[in-house]
């Protein structure tokens, strides 16, 4: 059976000179993974380029229920990015993103409301012209919405997010899993913020590794594989001002 589908595009590689296998968010399906035939020939000038990272794809491809890799009929843009592949930073925190949702997102069935809001978070922070180096830490904070541990009751109370609970406390906790004020105070704002008013939060390189670090610590409690993550080197060398 031929499906027709929208796919974010999470990860790709090499498989022979003339295909990929190709790792995709899907709308109808979660995540799955493709085999795609890019021909080299001058008539199909999108070829591999395609399958970057976070790129917005319709596709056409056949499902069958026993196959664990699905092969990919036809293919093409969904959306049109027009900053994120060609500004070094966006590209870089595009890398960052995907290899983050690769790891943590594993189930092959549907899940609308996730798959919409990474969907228009892209196309909105392809859009953004200022604040975008906070992209990243917007949609950390506000991904766990989806994905079933999202911060309770947080939005009005000061102190330390507890990791753990998932809830703030007016002390520090006993152990080492918690936000400090700071942070804390920076996870409120985030999850308060629409992603196109990231502009609005000024924060410094150190504020926003500390959160970073921060956000992938809860990460790492509730996803025992996210790391290591290995564009991270990449990004905080980039992005060491």
């Amino acid at each position: 059976m031929i499906c027709k589908l929208k796919a974010i595009i999470l990860h790709s590689i090499k498989h022979t000179d003339n295909s990929l296998i190709v790792y995709a968010y899907t709308d109808k399906f979660g995540r799955q993974t493709y085999i795609v035939n890019c021909s080299r020939s001058a008539k199909n000038k999108s070829g591999k380029n395609l399958f970057q990272s976070l790129f917005l794809l319709d596709i056409e491809a056949y499902n069958k229920q026993t196959a664990g890799i699905q092969r990919i009929k036809e293919h093409k843009l969904s959306e049109p990015l027009h900053t994120m592949p060609f500004d070094i930073k966006k590209s870089t925190i595009a890398m960052f993103i995907a290899e983050v949702l690769y790891k943590i997102i594993r189930e092959e069935e549907p899940n609308e409301k996730m798959f919409d809001f990474i969907f228009n978070s892209i196309l909105i922070f392809d859009k953004i012209e200022k604040g975008a180096e906070n992209f990243h830490l917007h949609f950390l904070a506000n991904l766990s919405k989806y994905i079933g541990f999202h911060p309770n009751d947080i939005y009005e109370t000061s102190g330390f997010f507890d990791i753990k609970s998932g809830q703030i406390a007016p002390i520090k906790p006993n152990h080492a899993l918690f936000f400090d004020a700071k942070n804390t105070q920076i996870l409120q704002q985030l999850l308060k913020m629409q992603v196109s008013n990231i502009g609005q939060l000024e924060l410094n390189h150190t504020q926003r590794k500390n959160f970073l670090n921060a956000m992938l610590d809860f990460y790492n409690y509730h996803f025992d594989k996210l790391s290591p993550i290995h564009s991270l080197k990449v990004f905080t060398e980039l992005f060491n001002d």
